[in-house]
């Protein structure tokens, strides 16, 4: 009985040594295939049921950087306000000739676009206006406007009575930011009144006299006049205006006599300048 278990558990020791040795690795030297390689593959990872697949992250594709540098990312430049338009002064002013300024005139000053006014010239028939700014000149005859920089076109409406200088459309440009620009708008001097008669000044240029010395003029009726002029001597005269000139009737010392003189026109108030 003894013996006949041993056989027994040496036999099916056998065989399962018989088993576990075929799947041994082969002993170098034996001919078989080589077993092929698998190539890796993304694992998938199933969801659960019920749960929605997720697909696998796309690949960011590097950026491109030189050796020892870091790659920034560049973010649009936002743009800037936009520049504030230069500004500068114009002065408009009315005067005459001589220079008396006018006072209140009114004018206006008249933006032509497009044009450069560094050029100095607007190019007739090629801008139009855009923009108009109106004033009335003050006492010192200026009007003040402070507007941008540009061509100008500028005027007047002349008030009545007054007589402006016709000089053609007027212009000015004005080019740096902050300048001060100026345009004259000119009247004819008014012609001066006719001094009166008896004038100091009168009687002497029409008497074609030395206006230097002071004159006492002690009757003048704008026909008749005495006058005399603080010199050495006795200067004293008549004189009557004629034709619209003064001219010496008598000097003095005189020898014309009072009938004579009444015969001329001298008046009664002059009579005590003659002696027959």
């Amino acid at each position: 009985m003894r013996k006949t278990w041993i056989g027994v558990v040496a036999g099916v020791t056998a065989l399962f040594l018989a088993g576990c040795g075929a799947g041994d690795p082969q002993v170098s030297g034996t001919s078989s295939a080589a077993r092929p390689t698998s190539t890796s593959r993304p694992s998938v990872v199933t969801p659960p049921s019920g749960a929605p697949a997720t697909a696998a992250p796309a690949t960011v594709a590097p950026i491109d950087t030189a050796p020892g540098t870091t790659a920034v990312p560049t973010t649009p430049a936002q743009p800037g306000p936009p520049p504030t338009p230069t500004t500068g002064t114009v002065v408009l002013r009315t005067a005459t000739l001589s220079g008396v300024p006018v006072p209140g005139v009114p004018v206006y000053l008249s933006l032509q676009q497009p044009c450069d006014p560094a050029s100095h010239d607007i190019p007739v028939g090629e801008t139009t206006e855009t923009q108009r700014l109106d004033g009335v000149t003050d006492t010192s005859g200026l009007a003040v406007f402070t507007t941008v920089t540009g061509c100008y076109r500028f005027g007047m409406t002349a008030p009545a009575g007054t007589d402006p200088v016709p000089e053609g459309m007027h212009s000015l440009f004005l080019v740096d930011q902050g300048a001060t620009v100026t345009g004259q708008l000119r009247f004819q001097d008014a012609a001066p009144e006719p001094a009166p008669a008896c004038a100091e000044s009168t009687i002497e240029t029409e008497l074609g006299v030395d206006p230097a010395p002071a004159a006492d003029i002690g009757e003048c009726d704008g026909q008749w006049a005495v006058i005399s002029w603080a010199t050495p001597g006795d200067n004293q005269r008549i004189i009557t205006r004629t034709s619209g000139t003064w001219t010496t009737y008598v000097l003095f010392p005189h020898t014309t006599c009072w009938d004579t003189a009444t015969a001329d026109g001298v008046p009664d108030s002059l009579r005590r300048y003659f002696n027959c």
